[in-house]
């Protein structure tokens, strides 16, 4: 079914990278994305929609995808965007992004957030420390993931700091908590991972925004802190600078 809503995608014809890039403005990478992110509003929701645009090195689903997204394909794609000035700069930006050390394979990618992704982005994102979080240490449950796909890893134990749900939705109330575009991850309840979802931070005003691709069905914004009082299954959020 994935397949076949990719391929007709591809058939009216994907967007390409230049349009988006001649559309952002010179400037600063988190107003780059800011802009980027809003030029992808409205886009619709499709759960892993991207691989490795080959078989042989995993997945074949393509290694762009800007007409649908996943909460994550989101936030890298409108990232490589911010950091890139063409389409073959995208590219390259995006399998930084993507994948550990840049080599593409399915068994390199960036599969879990808090353990891969932001170690291999750490010269680009920075988490932030927030007054009254906690930290949680959790058993990831990398050997039943990778072995499904033959692939050999122990579970991994990683402690991660996050700001407690009551204490993070009065944060996301204050406008000083998005003085300007911010990565937010939200902590589910899950013993064997932390990150459920991933989105934007927008200032908007005196209530930032949440901009995001929702599971709801397109990529959209909404107040940061109603979302996360209407979301129970959430236990707090991390925050990271882009850099």
């Amino acid at each position: 079914m994935i397949q076949l809503f990719l391929a007709l995608l591809a058939a009216s014809g994907a967007t390409a990278p230049e349009s988006l890039l001649a559309k952002l403005p010179a400037g600063p990478v988190h107003q780059r994305m800011q802009e980027a992110s809003r030029l992808l509003l409205g886009r619709p929701y499709l759960m892993g929609p991207m691989g490795e645009g080959d078989a042989r090195l995993g997945d074949p689903r393509p290694r762009v995808q800007l007409d649908t997204f996943d909460c994550v394909t989101f936030i890298e794609q409108v990232e490589a965007l911010a950091r890139s000035s063409s389409a073959e700069g995208f590219r390259s930006v995006l399998d930084s992004i993507r994948y550990h050390e840049g080599k593409v394979s399915w068994a390199t990618r960036n599969h879990y957030m808090e353990c891969g992704w932001f170690s291999s982005n750490h010269a680009r994102v920075k988490l932030l420390s927030l007054p009254g979080e906690i930290g949680e240490t959790r058993t990831l449950g990398l050997r039943d993931f990778y072995a499904s796909h033959g692939i050999v890893r122990h579970d991994s134990a990683l402690t991660l700091r996050y700001l407690p749900r009551d204490a993070a939705i009065a944060w996301l109330a204050k406008p000083a908590c998005a003085p300007r575009m911010r990565g937010i991850g939200f902590v589910g309840k899950s013993s064997n991972i932390f990150l459920y979802h991933t989105g934007f931070l927008i200032p908007h005003g005196s209530t930032p925004f949440l901009r995001h691709a929702s599971q709801a069905g397109t990529v959209r914004e909404q107040a940061a802190a109603e979302y996360l009082r209407s979301k129970p299954k959430f236990l707090g959020i991390v925050v990271w600078e882009y850099l």
